[in-house]
């Protein structure tokens, strides 16, 4: 582990080797035929097994000259035994072996069959810490991370189904602990507005780059949207508060009640170096159309807040309506949609319909919570926008109006525009309603701007989903730690690169445990919609050790021996342990 934290250009500090390398200029001892000789340490590279290699990639992180890359091993895919899937020809199996990996595809630059592969040689402690080194939520994301690594896992893709990835980091976030503590190096200070998944991250990696950190959050308890927006039957509690614990624990700052305006933000940057502000977006965007301000017509936000927080439902004081055994109408289609439509049937609804804009694969949700929905039993009708909310006896709902969507255009940022057919409309009865349709962040954040000012997370732009928030929070911290030391970065995930193995390196999945692969417990959705129990378990000791051996093994690491200065950084540090060695230029052990 960097003592500077990964992805951030700190200095190294590390004793040599023992009875391996001596000094810079000095010898080294190589461990094979020669293995008594003294040879000039110019003439010593690091020489990396590719057959023990877990390709967690400490080793090409932290190489002081980048003379380490990823190799990227093809799978036979010729006969019909080996694989489900239909074959492939060769040099198209050439382009998937080095078009994506699950290395590349993590949003936080973890590499999954890193860890993984430490889960198979038993170091699980070591797996539990690779993740954790570079997220600070490793829990939660064992929960509801949309995990990209899988949509690339090339088991996924060629031969059957994808490694459970996100359902072995649950296991190690349940089973294990950081031993960590954050050093302070600099004098500077930071602060950061925010304690959810963008603010924590940023924090965590300026903490472990060597900084004072303290992490303002206006909430009684931190977490942001984990806690306020996610229901519990997606992302447990528990799972929240240990990974808050875990950060706490290793020396992070977090002052709750903090709340920030112009003047006490002011007063913050008086005191700090920097402030990152990862305040999200709080504040629901809503409908302006006939009958907005019915009662029982209400935001997503407020909804979710006041159900994960056990408070009565309601839109004002004093606003009455039918909840209880009412029917709920959920405008929007994207992942905050079916969470709400997945709570609504839980505090009571007897009949909750989905109705958006989008249509088929331009409905945001991810599918598997489309198909989470409709096993509980709601319904998703796409395509439809709304028009006007209906009252029979003012200012009780009776339904929505919508019409049909004629044109809808999405554009490279995401931005989207629709037209629709007034004269091609249909009403829902409906005795609440609930608005996901977007989120903005505070006014008090429009006009900020300074060298000291850095954004982070949603209030920054760019994706919404909690691994996206973690992933902007790390480049923030990267962007912070370069502009207060001086310096331009490189992002190493900018520079990763996958190379394609030689051919003797090829992996016959039929030989690689093509046997029964273990599932995570499910709650039947008959018994799911009854409580706010967490839908998805936690694999055991034996499903996890079986899924392990699921992995391929794709990837590995190669070193350049002209690159190489044999400063053996890499060999002291690979998690793993017994994969690097010293070697003469030109020999492998």
């Amino acid at each position: 582990m960097s003592i500077g934290g990964p992805g951030l250009d700190v200095e190294y500090t590390s004793r040599t080797p023992e009875k391996r390398t001596v000094a810079n200029k000095g010898t080294a001892i190589r461990k094979s035929s020669i293995r008594d000789s003294i040879v000039p340490v110019e003439k010593v590279t690091a020489y990396i097994n590719p057959s023990k290699c877990v390709n967690c990639g400490t080793c090409r992180e932290i190489c002081p000259v980048k003379a380490i890359g990823e190799y990227q091993r093809i799978i036979c895919h010729g006969c019909p035994i080996c694989t489900e899937k239909p074959g492939i020809s060769p040099q198209a199996m050439e382009e998937v072996a080095v078009a994506c990996s699950c290395t590349t595809a993590c949003p936080l630059n973890i590499s999954p069959q890193g860890y993984i592969g430490l889960v198979k040689a038993g170091k699980i402690e070591e797996a539990f810490n690779l993740i954790w080194e570079k997220n600070p939520l490793p829990s939660v994301c064992g929960s509801v991370c949309h995990h990209p690594c899988e949509d690339a896992c090339k088991r996924g893709i060629l031969v059957d189904n994808p490694v459970k990835i996100r359902g072995i980091k649950k296991y190690l976030s349940n089973t294990k602990d950081a031993g960590v503590k954050y050093t302070v190096l600099y004098d500077e200070r930071i602060a950061v507005i925010g304690a959810g998944p963008a603010g924590l991250t940023a924090a965590h990696y300026l903490s472990l780059a060597g900084y004072e950190v303290t992490v303002f959050e206006s909430d009684t308890e931190a977490g942001g949207m984990l806690k306020r927006g996610i229901p519990a039957f997606r992302l447990s509690r528990e799972a929240i508060d240990r990974d808050i614990r875990r950060l706490r624990k290793a020396g992070m700052d977090i002052r709750l009640n903090a709340r920030i305006d112009r003047y006490t933000l002011e007063e913050i940057r008086q005191e700090y170096d920097a402030v990152v502000v990862a305040a999200g977006t709080p504040n629901s965007r809503g409908l302006q159309i006939s009958g907005h301000f019915l009662a029982g017509v209400m935001s997503a936000i407020n909804f979710m807040s006041q159900v994960n927080h056990d408070q009565e439902v309601r839109r004002h004081l004093g606003q009455i309506f039918k909840f209880k055994d009412g029917e709920a109408v959920i405008i929007g289609g994207g992942s905050v949609a079916m969470d709400a439509a997945r709570t609504a049937l839980r505090v009571g609804a007897s009949r909750v319909t989905v109705v958006c804009l989008e249509s088929g694969k331009d409905v945001p949700a991810h599918p598997w919570e489309l198909q989470e929905a409709r096993d509980e039993g709601i319904e998703i009708m796409e395509g439809y926008g709304p028009i006007q909310y209906k009252c029979s006896l003012f200012p009780e709902l009776q339904g929505v109006q919508f019409a049909r969507v004629k044109n809808f255009r999405k554009d490279e940022n995401g931005k989207i525009s629709f037209d629709l057919d007034e004269k091609d409309t249909m009403e829902l009865k409906a005795d609440w309603v609930v608005e996901a349709i977007g989120q903005a962040p505070d006014a008090l954040w429009k006009n900020q701007s300074g060298p000291d000012i850095f954004f982070a997370g949603d209030i920054a732009g760019g994706k919404c989903s909690v691994v996206d928030a973690m992933a902007s929070g790390r480049k923030t911290a990267v962007t912070v730690d370069a502009a207060l030391r001086g310096r331009s970065l490189k992002d190493p995930m900018a520079s990763h690169k996958l190379n394609l193995a030689p051919v003797m390196e090829k992996i016959f999945p039929y030989n690689r445990r093509k046997t029964i692969r273990p599932e995570a417990p499910l709650l039947d959705a008959a018994l799911r919609i009854q409580s706010f129990t967490e839908v998805e378990g936690c694999l055991d000791d034996g499903k996890i050790s079986r899924e392990a051996l699921s992995c391929l093994g794709c990837g590995y690491e190669i070193v350049d021996p002209e690159e190489c200065i044999a400063c053996g950084m890499c060999q002291k540090l690979c998690p793993k342990g017994d994969v690097i060695t010293l070697v003469a230029k030109g020999d492998k052990e």
